[in-house]
């Protein structure tokens, strides 16, 4: 499901491995961050940290209990995602061990009001990839879709990835800007419940209903304006309403938006979107073939059936239309918010730092020019196709 890197170097002999702490482990991202990072071929899961107050607890008990309780809340239609065997018999470290162990890097799924354990973990010398919103704006923070400004990564020793709706948003309107800029976009989320973590609503809230979030206590809309200008390097209007859905896993967005050239017709901006891959041929373990899979069939996408293309780190596109009275075109994407939208896009962000593009590596040059930038890379492949070259 996932690309996978040579578990040899040329030499026939065993690449290093990086080892990870995650911290935040205990969570519900954290727990995929576990899941996905278990025999990758470049990073080993070093230490898991969950609260203080759970140290050398073996790490299964404190899953499944979590696991346990969403289902015993949100009732039968709520699947349980099992704990690795693998894992069976870790334990949980406490943050004092971790900031003296081995682990040069973290994965960190921490909420907001710990952010100062990142603080910590920066001053100890050791660099942060973090799905928290914490410092998610600061200047001197690394913002990182990898696909669209990956060549941020070597700028900080904090790299955060945007909030999971933006993950997949990104994805759509970079390519799209790039071949026909854009003016303005309206979104309009509906949003898994999954997307609040082991966090539970009052079940008359959203089963069986929608749950609007503007004027909640959650940050969605914001953050979606926020981070798609900060990412982008752009600025136009951003429209945002979020919802809240009877969905455990995928968040399903519709995107409806006036370009700054005509766009001519459907089959060009499908294509623009289908062949959207500025990670190609670098062979990340967690890259997908290509980020966005575009389904035609009606219907489609459905969380339930669209989010988990490549593992959950593509998103799915459909509903491609160019006949809007209002819009110049409009879509829908299901993009997976606990891989691709969080756990996944730490670890794709990791994995291109890791490949050199954020070091002095001989190599790094080659490989920003390999990836980055976004929109040279896709007008001289338009201008290819559309010259016949």
């Amino acid at each position: 499901m996932r690309n996978k890197q040579a578990l040899c170097t040329s030499n026939g002999e065993r690449p290093v491995r990086r080892k990870v702490g995650i911290i935040g482990a205990t969570g519900m991202v954290g727990r995929r961050m576990a899941d996905l990072l278990l025999g990758h071929p470049r990073f080993e899961l070093g230490m898991v940290v969950g609260s203080e107050t759970r140290a050398g607890e073996l790490y299964r008990s404190v899953w499944k209990e979590k696991e346990s309780a969403l289902r015993r809340h949100y009732g039968e239609f709520w699947q349980e995602f099992p704990c690795p065997e693998a894992l069976n018999q870790t334990r949980l470290s406490s943050f004092q061990d971790l900031l003296h162990s081995d682990c040069s890097i973290v994965f960190s799924s921490l909420p907001d009001r710990a952010g100062d354990l990142e603080e910590k973990l920066l001053n100890n010398g050791q660099r942060v990839f973090s799905n928290s919103p914490y410092r998610r704006f600061s200047p001197d923070v690394a913002l990182v879709v990898p696909e669209v400004n990956g060549k941020d990564l070597g700028r900080t020793q904090l790299i955060k990835n945007p909030n999971c709706v933006s993950s997949g948003l990104l994805l759509v309107l970079a390519p799209l800007s790039a071949q026909y800029g854009i003016r303005e976009v309206v979104v309009t989320t509906y949003q898994s419940l999954s997307g609040r973590g082991d966090a539970k609503y009052a079940a008359e809230l959203v089963i069986g209903n929608v749950y609007p979030l503007y004027g909640s206590s959650e940050g969605t809309e914001y953050y979606i304006r926020r981070e798609v200008g900060r990412i982008l390097g752009e600025s136009f209007p951003v429209s945002v309403t979020c919802n809240r859905i009877c969905v455990q896993e995928g968040h399903f967005v519709e995107v409806r938006i006036k370009t700054r050239r005509q766009v001519p017709g459907l089959s060009e901006a499908a294509e623009v979107l289908a062949g959207f891959n500025p990670l190609g041929g670098m062979h990340l373990h967690s890259s997908p073939a290509r980020p966005i899979v575009l389904l035609s069939e009606p219907g489609r996408p459905r969380p339930t059936l669209d989010a988990f293309h490549h593992g959950g780190m593509a998103i799915a596109v459909g509903n491609l239309s160019v006949e809007d009275e209002v819009f110049d075109l409009r879509l829908t994407y299901v993009v997976n918010n606990l891989v691709r939208g969080a756990a996944g896009g730490v670890l794709l962000n990791a994995e291109l730092w890791d490949a050199g593009v954020a070091t002095h590596s001989p190599n790094a040059a080659a490989n920003v020019a390999a990836c980055q930038d976004v929109r040279a890379l896709l007008w001289n492949s338009l201008s290819r196709r559309n010259t016949g070259i």
